[in-house]
């Protein structure tokens, strides 16, 4: 995958260890972690280890805006192959999580970078079919997975995090290729 993706407003790029201190002001917000079913971040060491050992991956991106590069807004990736437990079955497929911090909420960011990833999974990449999950209760995901094209597809009910220890439900939202290529025409 390629390092940068641009959009209108936006720049998707590697996240690097110097981001450190902004994620954790992002991250450290309980409303944050929660709704992407994560721990709040406890300090900068602990988002400095978290870029190493997640956000390192092929595929994930701080969000910035264009104006300002250097500093995340957000992050988004996309998971490339089968997820059986979360009924994505197929290795031509992908998932896409994202989140923004508070502070960018309301503004399309979310779905300006949904969008564009979707896009570019779909025209660059050549992926099958791209999936997004919500958790119970976050409408605002709901909002902007449905403003990008995805369809509700199936619910995964009483499933654990060991992370939050709890349980949860999430529904499952989905894109095949001939839809986004039809729905752009």
């Amino acid at each position: 995958m390629v390092d940068v993706i641009k959009t209108e407003r936006l720049i998707l790029r590697k996240w690097k260890e110097k981001d450190a201190d902004i994620l954790y002001r992002l991250a450290k917000n309980p409303e944050i972690g929660r709704g992407a079913g994560w721990l709040p971040h406890k300090d900068a060491e602990y988002s400095k280890a978290i870029i190493r050992a997640v956000l390192s991956d092929d595929g994930e991106y701080a969000i910035a805006l264009k104006d300002d590069e250097n500093t995340p807004i957000g992050s988004i990736g996309v998971r490339i192959g089968s997820c059986e437990n979360r009924g994505i079955m197929r290795d031509d497929e992908a998932e896409i999580g994202y989140w923004l911090g508070k502070d960018y909420w309301g503004y399309g960011y979310a779905t300006e970078a949904l969008s564009e990833l979707v896009r570019y999974s779909f025209t660059e990449i050549g992926l099958n079919s791209i999936w997004c999950g919500f958790f119970d209760g976050n409408e605002k995901s709901r909002n902007v997975i449905e403003r990008c094209g995805l369809k509700y597809h199936h619910r995964n009910e009483h499933l654990y995090n060991s992370m939050l220890s709890e349980y949860y439900n999430e529904t499952m939202m989905r894109i095949s290729a001939e839809e986004y290529f039809i729905r752009a025409k």
